[in-house]
C-alpha cells in the first residue's frame, strides 16, 4: 500500500499551477512519455500529437482564461512547453482524435460500416474505463449524499497522480484527484458540497464539434460552482467534442447523472436512491454507443455495482461502498481492475485510483490504486 501525494495550493491560477509544476516535474515528464507511447501504439505519432495539442492550447486559452493561466504555471514550474501541458490536459480528446475526425468527415452518417470502423479504432485506442455510483441520503447509513468511482486507466499513470487541495478566495476551494500535469482534475468535492465523478463514453457523433469544451476543463468548471444548477452548466451548455458521463451531486440530497455527447445531454435520476454507471450510454439520442462493442465488460459493471449496493439500501455504509469497489467478478476486467499481463505494456490498464465522496461532510476518501490493496485516506477542501 502506498499513500497518495497531496499538494495544497493558494493564490491565483498561475501560482497554483507553478506549485503543481515544481512539485511534480518528474511525474509530468513521465506522464507525457506514457501518453506519447500510448498514442503511438494507436497510430498517432509524436508530431501529430503535438500538432493537436497546439490546437487545443489555443482553444483552451479562448474558452477559459483562468484554466489556461493555471496550465501556463504548470508549464513554467515543470520546465515543459505550454503545448506539452496542453497535450496532457486534452489527453481525453487526443485519445479519440483519429476516430473523431472520421466521424466528423462522415457528416453524422450512422451506417453499420461507420459504426464498425469506429469500434475498430476504439478497440485500438482503449479509452477510459470507470465504474461510478451516486447515493441519496435515504439509501445511506449516515443519511448523507455520497458519490463513488473506481477510475480505470493506464497502468503507466499509476504513481503519477495526486490529490490537489486548492484553497481559493475568488471561487470555492476544493479537493480533487488528478494526474501530474493536468490542471482540471477529475473526481472531487468543493467547500459548497458540490461533487463530481465521471465515466468515459464514446459515440459515433464524437468529433462533430472540433476543439470545444475539453473534458478536464469541464471537470474543473463543475468544481468551480457554488450551486447545483451552476455545476450542471459546464456539461449542459457548451457544445462538446467528445462524449462523457458526469455524476454530479450536492450535499443535502441532490444527484443527477448527465450523459453527454457532442450535441445532446440526457439526464438519469437515481432509482430508489441509487444510480450507477460505467462506459456505455443508457439513454438514446447520442448516436451509436461504441464502448460496449470494444469492451463488453462495461455492460456487466454497471449492473454489478447496483446489485452490490442495493442489497444494503437504506443502511449503505462506507464499508459497504468499499466492499462493492473491491469486487472482482469478471476479472481481469472487473469493478476492481488489476493489470492484465496478456495486454501489451503500453495498453495495460488498472484501477489507478478509487474515491468515495461524502458530500455533506465535504470529504473525499482516496485509495491510491485498486481499493482491495489500498486503504482510503480522507481529504477535505
Amino acid at each position: 500500500m502506498t499513500s497518495i501525494a497531496l499538494l495544497t495550493t493558494d493564490g491565483a491560477p498561475h501560482a497554483r499551477g507553478l506549485a503543481h509544476g515544481q512539485r511534480f516535474a518528474a511525474e509530468i515528464a513521465d506522464n507525457v512519455e506514457a501518453y506519447l507511447r500510448r498514442f503511438a501504439a494507436s497510430g498517432l505519432d509524436r508530431d501529430q500529437a503535438f500538432a493537436e495539442a497546439d490546437h487545443w492550447l489555443k482553444a483552451i486559452v479562448a474558452q477559459d482564461a483562468s484554466y489556461a493561466e493555471e496550465m501556463h504555471g504548470i508549464a513554467e514550474g515543470s520546465g515543459q512547453t505550454e503545448e506539452t501541458i496542453a497535450l496532457l490536459n486534452a489527453r481525453y480528446e487526443l485519445a479519440f482524435t483519429l476516430f473523431g475526425q472520421e466521424a466528423a468527415n462522415q457528416a453524422a452518417k450512422e451506417t453499420m460500416k461507420e459504426a464498425t470502423s469506429a469500434v475498430e479504432t476504439l478497440a485500438e485506442i482503449g479509452p477510459d474505463g470507470c465504474t461510478t455510483f451516486g447515493l441519496l441520503p435515504a439509501a445511506t447509513a449516515n443519511r448523507h449524499t455520497w458519490l463513488g468511482q473506481n477510475w480505470d486507466w493506464l497502468e503507466g499513470v499509476h504513481g503519477r497522480t495526486f490529490v490537489l487541495q486548492a484553497r481559493r478566495t475568488d471561487k470555492p476551494s476544493f479537493v480533487c484527484l488528478t494526474e501530474a500535469g493536468i490542471a482540471g482534475g477529475k473526481m472531487g468535492v468543493n467547500e459548497c458540497g458540490i461533487g463530481l465523478v465521471e465515466n468515459g463514453l464514446a459515440s459515433s457523433h464524437d468529433g462533430r464539434n472540433p476543439y470545444c469544451a475539453p473534458f478536464h476543463m469541464r471537470c474543473r468548471q463543475v468544481l468551480d460552482a457554488e450551486t447545483f444548477d451552476d455545476a450542471l452548466r459546464p456539461v449542459t451548455d457548451p457544445p462538446r467534442t467528445c462524449s462523457a458521463n458526469f455524476v454530479i451531486g450536492e450535499a443535502g440530497g441532490k444527484i443527477v447523472d448527465l450523459e453527454s455527447s457532442p450535441d445532446h445531454v440526457s439526464r438519469l435520476a437515481p432509482e430508489d436512491g441509487i444510480v450507477t454507471h460505467s462506459n456505455h450510454f443508457l439513454t438514446a439520442g447520442h448516436g451509436v454507443s461504441l464502448l460496449e462493442k470494444a469492451a463488453p465488460n462495461t455492460l456487466h459493471r454497471v449492473d454489478r455495482m447496483r446489485a452490490l449496493l442495493e442489497r444494503h439500501r437504506g443502511t449503505i455504509s462506507i464499508a459497504h461502498m468499499r466492499a462493492a469497489a473491491t469486487d472482482h467478478a469478471g476479472a481481469p476486467y472487473a469493478i476492481c481492475r488489476h493489470p492484465d499481463p496478456q495486454q501489451a505494456p503500453a495498453r495495460r490498464t488498472m484501477t489507478v485510483g478509487a474515491v468515495l465522496i461524502d458530500l455533506d461532510a465535504r470529504a473525499m476518501h482516496v485509495a491510491n490504486g485498486p481499493p482491495c490493496a489500498n486503504e482510503y485516506v480522507a481529504f477535505n477542501p
